[in-house]
């Protein structure tokens, strides 16, 4: 593939495919190596964040190829404008600012993709050119947690109760901690047991020497978007690809 060992400053993409490559490979590597990394807890955010803004390189890649090789404009700006757009809601707005995972996937799709299924077929007919339903839905699901590309950047955004599902350290309070740790009596799980692994819990007591606080570990953060992320990333890893071999000759 051509487009791999030339400068991205000459790539008709403008380099977005490439570098949505690079973030692609980074957040893998991060993501088998997780055990590696010294923190207690947020290690999911470094890498959700690499696997959600390689998936919006590869779209914006994406809308840029497919405005070049079907020769559609940019509302009045010719399909080779070094200022490319994507429309949202019947209005152009600059693609570089705009950072919509739904938005950018909903135009890809349906204005330059669905649109234009015979043409595609007919310039490259080597390429899939179709909806993937699976993918459309984890967009959905994407999108509700991190719209506009700030969820895995910051500990806080206005979305105040998606925000609590970032933290590993859990409040839980005395009533459930008392529970939780009964029903471990209960199943007679022994500390020496390296087979059990044991929950990791944090009780803070007040001045009166009662226990007022208390966090309990969450294993699985961010389950469901983290699957998302996986899924949608490869997917248009593998797209992208597809789109440079058989609409751009490997450039």
């Amino acid at each position: 593939m051509m487009y791999q060992l030339t400068g991205a400053n000459a790539h008709l993409d403008f380099g977005f495919g490439i570098t949505g490559e690079s973030y692609y490979e980074s957040a893998k590597y991060l993501d088998e190596n997780k055990h590696a990394i010294g923190v207690f807890q947020l290690v999911e955010m470094p890498i959700n964040f690499c696997y959600r803004h390689s998936i919006e390189l590869f779209l914006k890649s994406l809308i840029i190829i497919f405005h070049k090789k079907l020769n559609i404009s940019y509302n009045t700006f010719p399909p080779t404008s070094t200022k490319p757009m994507i429309q949202v809601n019947g209005k152009w707005r600059m693609l570089y600012t705009c950072h919509w995972i739904g938005e950018l996937y909903k135009y890809w799709k349906d204005s330059l993709l669905l649109a234009n299924l015979d043409k595609l077929q007919k310039i490259a007919p080597k390429g899939q050119w179709l909806e993937d339903i699976d993918i459309t839905s984890a967009i959905d699901i994407i999108a509700k947690y991190d719209k506009q590309s700030s969820f895995f950047r910051y500990p806080v955004t206005e979305n105040a109760n998606l925000d609590l599902k970032k933290f590993a350290m859990e409040e839980m309070d005395i009533e459930s901690l008392t529970t939780l740790l009964s029903e471990r009596k209960e199943l007679n799980i022994s500390t020496e047991d390296k087979n059990n692994v044991g929950k990791i819990i944090l009780a803070m007591k007040n001045e009166d020497g009662d226990i007022s606080t208390t966090y309990v570990r969450n294993e699985n953060v961010l389950e469901e978007i983290s699957i998302a992320l996986k899924k949608v990333a490869y997917y248009f890893y593998c797209i992208h690809i597809m789109v440079r071999c058989t609409l751009c000759n490997g450039n």
